[in-house]
Formats: structure tokens, C-alpha cells, sequence
């Protein structure tokens, strides 16, 4: 599966949206990652709420890219990466004619220089966009990370059964 889990020089590293979707879904209240599972207060709520973020933050993404390729006449259009080693998802621009290169934020506000003012704007309006959405991304992820590492952390409670 894509950003599951590879070696990058000699160190394994782990998707931590994938481990937050593989342990929100299906899990019963004496597991260690929700031990508050009846409260709606536990991690296993935290972590269904922030890949939902994620999910809807991607869906974001997609639109706002799917927006850029529609103007005509535009030499630049975002596009949606996702790095393998930890799939993380970041929106870039990219040049539409020629070289095809990715561009810093800057210079895509250059490329558009000889565009009309209302085309200029809006581009400038989406990369802020894209830029905020960027970082709300990897809040998302970070408060994934932290409660991966809070639950790792934790002893799991595991409470004796009768067998009468």
C-alpha cells in the first residue's frame, strides 16, 4: 500500500495516517489505543476525528487543484503530491507549457504577471489557499503523531474475565 511502511537509509519509516486508520476502525473498547471508548473522550475518538480531517483537507486539495487546470490560458496549475515514505499530501504548482518544473510560491505569482489583475488575484488567493491547507495538513498529522506516541506509551489495561 502506498506510504505503508519503507527503509530510507536504514530507517524504517511509517505512515502515521495509515496506523491511525488501521487502528480507528473495528476496534473493540479493551484495546490499548481507546481506553475511554464508551466517553467519546478516548484517543480512538481524537484519532477518527483527525483522519477525518485529513480526509476532508485532501478532498480540499483535490478541488482547489481540479480549479486551477480549468482557467484557460494559464501557464500554471497546482497539483496534489504525496510522498511514498510517509504519505504526506502538500499542494505545489506546477508550470503548464515548456519545462513542466514545479515552482516556488513566488514564482508563480511572476509567471502570472502578464495576466489581467482579476486572474492575478485569484492566483494569489489560491496560493494562500494552498498554503493554509498545506499547514492545516501537517497540524493534522503532528496530533496523529502525538497520539501515536502517547499510545505507545501507555500499558495496556487489560481487566480479568470471570469464567463463571
Amino acid at each position: 500500500m502506498k506510504g505503508q511502511a519503507n527503509q530510507v537509509e536504514g530507517h524504517q519509516v511509517v505512515n502515521d495516517v495509515l496506523w491511525a486508520r488501521q487502528n480507528s476502525l473495528g476496534q473493540d473498547c479493551q484495546n490499548r489505543v481507546d481506553v475511554k471508548a464508551l466517553t467519546g473522550r478516548g484517543t480512538l475518538a481524537k484519532l477518527r476525528q483527525e483522519v477525518a480531517k485529513i480526509d476532508d483537507l485532501v478532498n480540499q486539495m483535490n478541488e482547489l487543484a481540479k480549479a486551477t487546470k480549468s482557467v484557460s490560458g494559464l501557464g500554471i496549475y497546482l497539483v496534489v503530491h504525496q510522498r511514498k515514505s510517509n504519505g504526506y499530501v502538500f499542494l505545489r504548482w506546477r508550470e503548464r507549457l515548456g519545462s513542466n518544473r514545479h515552482l516556488d510560491w513566488g514564482e508563480a505569482q511572476d509567471l502570472t504577471r502578464l495576466q489581467p489583475e482579476a486572474v492575478r488575484a485569484w492566483c494569489r488567493q489560491v496560493s494562500v489557499m494552498a498554503q493554509q491547507l498545506n499547514a492545516d495538513h501537517l497540524r493534522c498529522r503532528e496530533e496523529i503523531k502525538r497520539v501515536r506516541k502517547e499510545v505507545s506509551r501507555m500499558k495496556p489495561h487489560l481487566f480479568q474475565r470471570s469464567i463463571f
